[in-house]
């Protein structure tokens, strides 16, 4: 089904002009970079909840936030508000805090 998606969509991004095919690659780049910073940040939380021991559901229990919310924020698939962010670190013994890119 994949296979034969892309080739749909192949076929159609052939008759896209020079306009509509910038302002799809710009959105790409935008979608990749959140797509990446979510799955580091998820990547974050997953390792402080191992560094303490901590299982999903027990995380759950400290936090009040659904496990299955937990598991997707954690495989990167989660879009998590400032106030989940927060109870999660807070929870995990740490703090949000912004930091300049590498």
């Amino acid at each position: 089904m994949a296979k034969q998606f892309n080739e749909l969509a192949d076929r159609l991004k052939a008759d896209w002009s020079a306009d509509t095919r910038a302002v799809y690659e710009a959105a790409a780049t935008v979608f990749d970079a959140e797509r990446a910073a979510r799955a580091e940040l998820g990547a974050q939380i997953a390792e402080l909840r191992h560094g303490q021991h901590l299982t999903q559901p027990a995380l759950s229990a400290a936090t009040g936030i659904q496990q299955s919310e937990i598991s997707r924020i954690e495989r990167g698939l989660g879009n998590p508000t400032v106030a989940t962010l927060a109870k999660l670190a807070t929870a995990l013994g740490h703090r949000l805090v912004l930091q300049p890119g590498h």
